[in-house]
């Protein structure tokens, strides 16, 4: 047997520093995302990826970045009012329509939506509060919401609920704590997105197993997983011969570590850091089995494509019936809706289960509503209406695949036969939970994710080395003062 490798601190330093620096420039060029791995350019009709890059500091020298946004007005005056938003895909059509709407229903307003990509999103976005020419609202994620806090972009929106008599009650509690600073809600949720187990009954039937009786814990989910994994021969990962570098069938599939990793660690009732953020805990045993059985589902059990799945974008193998269940964001609504024949064999489902006890948990964010630091009250209030028309619209935002932050919205008859946008409400409201929040946020977050790109990086990689590096570089960030 050969030993185990441990990548050593020197090492994970310098991929952490390679990370950032490749983040901050994503910022400043097209260069390919590493914050997320590569998604092919969607094809039309595709949903478009979540976001790919973080908020740069503000201190950074602006460059001009291709791609141009897409810029959309919406009347014909001197100052209209901008809005900033990353929606640039099938949502940004949707969310297009959605302006329309607001402007046919109030034809005297005037105003120009700017669809940046996320890269450029968050360097342009600060650069032009900084400039002291803020646009007059953003929507980026709750999850950026202290960041954005702390470095003074953003200015408190407990205003919009007082004079919209919309209550904090009508949202997720989680997301309404996450975008609530010393007291101040910092913005308002539009959506709530995040993921979702895509569940291929064919697969799962073809494989002689009943596809509304899954697995239950970590222990049922392995032979359940090798009875559906299948090499191009026709073997499984019991059967002696079996092909592990030319599998047909994967039982499970995941493409972006933002959601899979927390996710999974809050099933082992554990965290990327505490919850007052004095701790870091992803080296902690809880976190070192969640990772180990993910390595272990690659390695060993060979369920699973090794390494990081979502190099490669599951779509492609999904529509061949080569996954069985695809843990993928919200979004995927959109492209299910593109394949009536793949979303004929699909059921959107509650993530399954990965801990030993059957604990369910998953991580959802939201888009958010936002007013920049700078703008006027004037201005900032001739947007209150447009937000309210929008969020309580959002059962046309639904057909994007996201699930409407009003409660009562979800509720409706609209909503509900839309089957992935109800499961996924469902879900997050049972369930979900939002990521933590800290005001180095990115830099941990990005911190996390080397460690576990490493810990899942080969079958002789010692995970809990590999944590434990990860976690002595978190524990920095936090204990800083």
């Amino acid at each position: 047997m050969s030993a185990k490798k441990s990548i050593s601190r020197r090492d994970f330093l310098k991929a952490g520093s390679l990370l950032a620096s490749a983040a901050a420039l994503a910022a400043c060029c097209p260069a390919t995302p590493t914050a997320k791995p590569e998604v092919p350019t969607p094809k039309p009709g595709e949903p478009t990826a979540e976001p790919t890059a973080e908020p740069a500091a503000p201190t950074e020298v602006p460059v001009e970045i291709e791609p141009t946004p897409v810029v959309n007005a919406f009347g014909d005056c001197a100052e209209p009012l901008i809005l900033y938003h990353g929606l640039t895909g099938t949502d940004g059509a949707v969310f297009a329509e959605m302006l329309q709407m607001y402007k046919e229903a109030n034809p005297d307003v005037c105003f120009e939506s700017q669809g940046i990509a996320w890269d450029l999103f968050f360097q342009k976005f600060p650069t032009a509060v900084m400039a002291g020419n803020p646009p007059d609202m953003v929507i980026y994620h709750a999850a950026e919401v202290m960041q954005m806090t702390s470095q003074g972009l953003v200015q408190p929106m407990d205003d919009w609920y007082a004079s919209s008599g919309i209550g904090k009650d009508q949202f997720n509690e989680s997301l309404i704590d996450q975008i609530t600073i010393d007291g101040n809600t910092m913005t308002v949720p539009f959506d709530n997105h995040g993921w979702l187990n895509w569940v291929n009954e064919k697969v799962i039937s073809d494989a002689g197993l009943d596809p509304n009786e899954l697995p239950k814990n970590s222990e049922e989910f392995i032979p359940w997983a090798q009875q559906i994994t299948t090499d191009v021969n026709g073997k499984h990962p019991t059967d002696d011969g079996f092909d592990k570098d030319n599998v047909a069938v994967w039982a499970i599939y995941w493409t972006w570590l933002r959601y899979t990793v927390p996710s999974t660690l809050w099933q082992y009732g554990s965290a990327v850091i505490n919850e007052d953020a004095t701790t870091a805990t992803l080296g902690n045993p809880e976190s070192i089995a969640a990772i180990q059985y993910w390595h272990d589902l690659m390695y060993k059990y060979y369920v699973c494509p090794p390494g990081l799945p979502g190099l490669a974008y599951g779509g492609e193998m999904y529509q061949a019936n080569g996954i069985a269940l695809w843990w993928e964001g919200t979004w995927t609504g959109g492209y299910m809706r593109d394949r009536p024949e793949v979303a004929a064999v699909t059921r959107p489902d509650y993530l399954n289960s990965l801990a030993p006890d059957g604990k369910q948990a998953v991580k959802f964010d939201s888009h958010v509503f936002s007013i920049p630091a700078g703008v006027s009250e004037e201005r900032f209030t001739q947007l209150y209406p447009m937000i309210q028309f929008l969020l309580e619209n959002g059962a046309y935002w639904a057909t994007s695949g996201q699930v409407p932050a009003l409660k009562s919205v979800q509720a409706s008859d609209e909503v509900k036969a839309v089957a992935s946008v109800a499961k996924a409400a469902e879900q997050f409201n049972e369930i979900g939970s939002t990521d933590f929040t800290h005001k180095a946020f990115v830099e941990i977050q990005t911190a996390y994710e080397t460690a576990v790109s490493a810990a899942v990086a080969g079958p002789d990689v010692d995970v809990a080395a590999a944590l434990g590096d990860g976690n002595a570089v978190i524990q920095e960030i936090l204990d800083r003062p």
